[in-house]
């Protein structure tokens, strides 16, 4: 009588037998208590990654990353690894901005290599947004960005414009 009806997403003929040539994929809203996440967020400076790592920044990438972190700073603050948080949101299936808004009171984020549109945030690739009053930048990846001078002077001056920096 109970019999499991879940079509194992690894057997795409059987999706094609039963449905035909049309499939909708629907995320499904989740709402996280808790997500995992490295740095303290004093500064409430969010930043997300959306990878299957299992380090929130990879090894490979944690250079890079921290030094250009590091080097942000203002009259208001000089930023350091207690002052962001980062989030991996391949983690948690189904989380939205709000989510996140509630866990992390963002005033600043930079989505690195994630589809901001995936949390319900609209917001070009190398482009900014205003979603309540935090300040979002979307960008490719940290790999990606690590490996290019062009692309890592383009970053800088987002980064620059976005917290004010002289």
């Amino acid at each position: 009588m109970y019999q499991n009806l879940i079509i194992s997403e690894n057997n795409p003929e059987q999706v094609n037998m039963l449905m035909g040539e049309e499939l909708y994929v629907i995320d499904e809203i989740q709402w996280f208590e808790e997500m995992k996440s490295e740095g303290g967020n004093k500064f409430r400076f969010l930043n997300i990654v959306d990878h299957g790592n299992e380090h929130i920044i990879p090894e490979s990438e944690r250079d890079f990353f921290f030094r250009m972190i590091t080097s942000i700073k203002n009259d208001k603050f000089s930023m350091d690894a207690d002052g962001f948080s980062v989030v991996n949101i391949s983690d948690y299936k189904g989380v939205k901005w709000n989510n996140l808004e509630n866990l992390f009171s963002p005033v600043y984020c930079i989505f690195w290599g994630a589809n901001p549109e995936k949390v319900g945030v609209y917001c070009k690739l190398w482009g900014g947004a205003l979603q309540g009053n935090c300040r979002i930048l979307c960008v490719e990846s940290i790999k990606d960005i690590s490996e290019n001078q062009e692309k890592k002077k383009q970053l800088w001056g987002l980064v620059k414009r976005m917290f004010q920096i002289q």
